[in-house]
């Protein structure tokens, strides 16, 4: 009797443990830190991170920002990108004036939030890191997600979209 019930108790926590590691496979997340230094002002940097529904004047080519809504104190903002990986939403949910911006993932190929942080550094520089910690959504991203480093290529795109940061800065004269 004690016999079978150690077993049955074994053999339920394999199938817990099998249970488990399918349901790893399908709830793969992307992570990632992605910064650059400016020689830029805190203040400045933010009005621009700040404002996602002007993410077009400086992303990427090839990556399309649509405007979907807007608030007066920019909380609330909402946003379509498509870009290669797919489509997502996303809008501001919290800010902290030349500290950080708090942006949620909602409906797409991701969902989760993210943050920028503006940190100043010595000389009048400005650290910008974007944070990202995203569940795929859908299960075509998540099966492609356990052979793909999808992390590993939000960086790479991500540091374009730091670098067009830097090119509008320069454009703006700041």
């Amino acid at each position: 009797m004690i016999q079978a019930e150690l077993l049955e108790g074994i053999q339920e926590d394999y199938r817990i443990e099998k249970l488990e590691r399918r349901c790893l496979i399908f709830m793969q997340h992307l992570t990632a830190s992605d910064c650059r230094v400016y020689p830029y002002p805190p203040e400045k940097i933010y009005d621009i991170l700040s404002d996602i529904s002007g993410y077009a004047k400086w992303w990427p080519w090839g990556v399309r920002v649509k405007v979907l809504e807007q608030s007066s104190d920019r909380i609330g903002d909402k946003i379509e990108v498509w870009a290669s990986g797919g489509w997502f939403r996303c809008q501001v949910n919290s800010l902290k004036p030349s500290e950080r911006i708090g942006i949620e993932y909602y409906a797409g190929v991701v969902l989760g939030e993210t943050y920028w942080t503006i940190t100043p550094q010595k000389e009048g520089m400005t650290k910008v890191c974007y944070t990202i910690d995203l569940e795929l959504h859908g299960l075509l991203p998540k099966l492609m997600g356990v052979v793909i480093n999808f992390s590993a290529i939000h960086s790479f795109q991500f540091r374009r979209v730091l670098s067009c940061l830097d090119h509008y800065l320069i454009g703006q004269r700041i």
